[in-house]
């Protein structure tokens, strides 16, 4: 079986317009997202874009896209390929394997607040992803019905959404590689939210490598396995 490996390239809209066409010119149809920004991570999807306006279509993606919009790459498409396409002289953001690591700590609900209070995530944090009042009721009942979770409120799985991500900013939860930090996702699937932040860079860029869980939406939409780490790494 072919390994799972994924080049991710931010590109200007001019830049995208003319490696798409050198692409078509060769045979190659580039497909475009429909479902979520996380559609091209799937093997099926040979190598596909994210169009500006994608980002925060899918209304449970709506609210996460916030940290998409704010950051660097807000202005750019995001080409999501199976090969590298070095010959058209694009170079990666990241790329995305699946890899066997295992956390040697995960924290529990108190740590968990900390990370939250840490003045690096609460500094970067969107104003539009901490309010999870614009969602609806209904919404976050359909999420948590959609992932399978029980006797679990949205307010309290939002505690571990927030934490995960304030641990890709500044990590407590990290393995040292080549001397340099390597932070994890601190939770299972099902407790992960916009996983794509962390495998596109909008989080988590400072650091050479990283450990990422898919979001129960990576796995409805690009198939990725659930509970499984995948290796990001910056080339």
């Amino acid at each position: 079986m072919k390994e799972y490996k994924k080049y991710i390239y931010w590109l200007e809209e001019k830049e995208f317009s003319g490696l798409e066409d050198r692409l078509k010119e060769g045979g190659v149809e580039v497909i475009e997202a429909r479902n979520a920004a996380c559609d091209p991570l799937s093997k099926e999807v040979e190598i596909g874009f994210v169009p500006l306006e994608a980002w925060g279509k899918n209304p449970f993606c709506k609210r996460p896209s916030s940290w998409y919009k704010v950051s660097h790459f807000a202005s750019k498409i995001l080409v999501v390929s199976s090969f590298d396409l070095q010959e058209y002289r694009v170079t990666p953001e990241t790329t995305v394997r699946e890899c066997r690591f295992r956390p040697p700590k995960l924290p529990n609900r108190e740590e968990k607040l900390r990370l939250i209070q840490q003045g690096s995530y609460q500094d970067l944090k969107p104003a539009e992803w901490e309010n999870i009042d614009t969602d609806g009721a209904e919404l976050h009942k359909e999420w948590l019905r959609a992932i399978g979770l029980r006797g679990v409120s949205f307010e309290e799985l939002f505690i571990t959404h927030r934490a995960n991500h304030a641990n890709f900013i500044e990590p407590v939860y990290f393995i040292m590689e080549e001397n340099e930090p390597v932070p994890y996702s601190i939770d299972k699937t099902p407790y992960i939210c916009s996983a794509c932040l962390e495998f596109f860079n909008i989080i988590g860029a400072n650091f050479r490598k990283k450990y990422v869980f898919p979001c129960p939406g990576a796995v409805l939409y690009a198939g990725m396995i659930p509970n499984r780490y995948y290796e990001v790494l910056c080339p």
